[in-house]
């Protein structure tokens, strides 16, 4: 297909969140809309982000999302705890016994918390009793997915296939056709999430659509496959890795780069770490390593707001090497690369979970891209692919000694691990060849519905 064939196709990616940061979901669009297609980005009014923008030729909408059907959620306890609520306003405040029951009776939680799982076996009628935040998203998509008519959904993330589906349904009894895109970001059944009955949701979720979907992609050729035997799927989904675009941005006299934000001699090692910060992501590695690695600083690009940075910086001031921790919030995503390409290494210190074992993440190729030495934890994927190119070292996840050792090999000997970052390795992970098999999918899709 060329430019003009697309412009008359209109493709609605969504996604959840803000969008703002997502670089997948930014690329995805701006890549889709340089190909010839209308774009529509449509996400969560979440925070203090613009109802809508224009950007790098398609266009940002943002819509509330109120979480109106999960807290009306009713239980067979129902009449009970209203009564335990009446009993205790009668009761003197000494003698208030029932106050904490009451407290969680009246919330409903404890009680879905317990039952979900084995409902969710039961049936998948029950998915949206247990998980009703996908509910409140519908409600808050439905109307603005039917007004926009879009020819191909792009659903970002397992939560958005519902109302995708149901999007598609509803455009059915309008005469109209919509193919829908599943671009799975992770493996659902790999991921670890503090809420309980979120894995088992999401999987049934996914379990239940995928195979109604026109069009399947995600990450990695590793969950590519476990999809695919996963689900018997008929089509291996297509691979797009999330890598960064080959050419990057030069030093922007506002963003700078991490060593200047900070005030760091160029002959200081700073290893750094950028990305969403949580104990998972294994960073306290990063500060026990401090004690060992003398001289050494940490940079976390990071949200300086998170309650796990913070506990992270007491722990720093518990062990004396608070001075050499520096605290830089997110920049642009496009900008990630350059904003890391004086740093001493780039460290990737996630913890053993199965979504860690089985794909490059984003953080691998941003540094890639800064062409800095990286440093990861013994995960499977990662660590393969650093012994295999021999840009970077392993270290056992957690054991913060051992990441101090990295340290001081990668910034005796930078010059080496550096140099095996080729331009050939650039070009192969790279968004522009990545965008290709994007825009080849969607391309597949406006055939199918040419042809109809």
């Amino acid at each position: 297909m060329n430019s003009k064939d697309r412009s008359s196709f209109h493709i609605v990616s969504v996604v959840t969140n803000n969008a703002v940061g997502d670089s997948r979901v930014l690329k995805s669009a701006e890549t889709l809309a340089a190909a010839g297609y209308k774009v529509t980005l449509l996400a969560g009014l979440i925070g203090s982000v613009p109802e809508s923008e224009e950007m790098n030729g398609f266009r940002i909408l943002r819509v509330p999302i109120i979480n109106t059907d999960s807290t009306k959620r009713v239980t067979p306890i129902f009449p009970f705890n209203r009564i335990l609520d009446l009993s205790n306003r009668y009761l003197p405040r000494g003698k208030r016994f029932v106050r904490y029951g009451c407290k969680i009776f009246t919330t409903d939680r404890l009680f879905w918390r317990w039952a979900s799982p084995y409902l969710l076996k039961i049936s998948p009628r029950f998915l949206y009793w247990t998980w009703p935040l996908l509910k409140d998203g519908e409600l808050a998509f439905g109307k603005t997915i039917d007004g926009l008519k879009p020819n191909i959904i792009h659903a970002n993330d397992c939560d958005t296939l519902g109302l995708a589906i149901r999007a598609q349904k509803r455009a059915v009894f309008r005469r109209r056709r919509i193919s829908i895109l599943y671009d799975a970001h992770e493996y659902v059944q790999g991921v670890h999430r503090k809420h309980p009955v979120w894995r088992d949701a999401m999987t049934l979720l996914e379990r239940s659509s995928i195979k109604r979907v026109n069009s399947v992609m995600t990450v990695s050729e590793t969950i590519a496959g476990m999809l695919a035997d996963d689900y018997e799927l008929s089509e291996r989904p297509t691979v797009v890795l999330n890598a960064p675009r080959r050419v990057q941005p030069k030093v922007d006299e506002k963003l700078k780069t991490i060593r200047t934000k900070i005030g760091l001699a160029p002959e200081v090692p700073l290893h750094i770490y950028v990305g969403a910060a949580a104990p998972q992501r294994g960073m306290d590695a990063m500060i026990d390593a401090l004690v060992k690695a003398k001289g050494h600083h940490v940079g976390l690009i990071v949200n300086p707001h998170s309650a796990y940075v913070k506990k992270l910086y007491e722990k720093a001031e518990s062990l004396g090497v608070s001075d050499r921790v520096h605290i830089h919030p997110y920049v642009p995503e496009w900008y990630v690369s350059t904003f890391s390409s004086d740093a001493t290494s780039g460290v990737i210190p996630i913890l053993h979970h199965p979504n860690h074992e089985i794909s490059l993440v984003t953080k691998y190729f941003e540094y890639l891209h800064a062409r800095i030495p990286i440093i990861v934890s013994d995960v499977k994927t990662m660590a393969e692919e650093v012994l295999l190119q021999g840009n970077g070292l392993v270290f056992t996840a957690g054991l913060g000694d051992e990441l101090a050792d990295c340290f001081n090999q990668i910034t005796a000997d930078r010059a080496r691990f550096a140099s095996a970052i080729t331009d050939s390795m650039l070009d192969e992970y790279s968004w522009e060849r990545q965008g290709d098999k994007l825009v080849a999918a969607h391309d597949r899709l406006a055939l199918q519905i040419s042809s109809r």
